[in-house]
């Protein structure tokens, strides 16, 4: 590889990088301050939906937030070290502008939901989840003929990544539609958590089958407990219709794993 494309791709993970850190300060400070001196959870009590887990849940993204930083430290590692650059070249033309794009979204995020601004929340959020789907696709996760490191540092950071954004892009749209007063009936709005209960489960199936990533789906299984947990909390019996598609989806999950390991186990024999 030439001294410019290595300076070139090299710049590139220095701006990935930037983008990353960004993004840790737009959510520390979303926290800490907050901004617009209101919480994420405030704002998510003004447009309660049935579709919220618990606050519990939320940990779940102090894993990703390390995951992605493990990710970072790896692509700098790359990045000045001579004898990778032929991987350091593969790895940014596969990666793309993506991240970055999805860091801004990310972080734009913060702001439009702190601002209340949820119909550009619903839209970043999807550009967002856009850009998760094309790392995935670019990079074959889970191809079983990665590298170790390339497992550890991508697919597991970029799968915890896609899967806790696409049931937030889910959760996002319930509060859309409280927002907008689109399901006005409380008939109508445990239809809808149901629905979007039966949609996360059925993308996990789809995953597990056809990309082999078992732990997306696990992903999901824990957002489906954390919105169970909580409708139980309330105890409001019109909810429990909520609580026993959880209890499906989360079945049907554990079956579909179950199979594909049998698949799997009876094709390497």
């Amino acid at each position: 590889m030439q001294a410019h494309d290595t300076l070139y791709y090299r710049n590139r993970s220095i701006f990935n990088s930037i983008a990353f850190l960004i993004l840790i300060v737009v959510h520390l400070l979303s926290w800490l301050l907050p901004i617009n001196g209101i919480s994420a959870t405030a704002v998510s009590d003004l447009y309660p939906s049935l579709f919220e887990p618990a606050g519990f849940t939320f940990h779940i993204r102090e894993l990703l937030d390390f995951s992605l930083l493990a990710f970072t430290i790896c692509q700098q590692m790359m990045a000045f070290a001579p004898e990778e650059e032929a991987r350091l070249r593969y790895h940014m033309q596969r990666m793309q502008h993506w991240f970055i794009l999805s860091c801004i979204c990310n972080a734009g995020w913060f702001f439009a939901w702190h601002y209340e601004l949820i119909p550009l929340s619903m839209l970043l959020k999807v550009i967002l989840l856009f850009c998760l789907i094309r790392i995935h696709q670019n990079f074959q996760i889970y191809d079983p003929q990665a590298s170790w490191k390339e497992k550890w540092f991508v697919h597991i950071p970029f799968t915890i990544y896609l899967a806790w954004i696409t049931i937030t892009t889910l959760m996002n749209f319930a509060t859309l539609s409280t927002y907008e007063q689109w399901m006005p009936s409380p008939v109508a709005q445990v239809g809808l958590a149901v629905c979007l209960v039966s949609v996360s489960t059925i993308i996990s199936m789809l995953m597990i089958l056809f990309r082999n990533n078992i732990l997306f789906a696990l992903v999901n299984v824990w957002t489906l407990y954390g919105i169970l947990y909580k409708r139980q909390m309330t105890g409001a019996a019109e909810e429990y219709a909520i609580v026993h598609a959880c209890i499906m989806g989360i079945g049907i999950i554990a079956v579909t794993i179950s199979w594909y390991l049998l698949r799997k186990q009876k094709s390497s024999t």
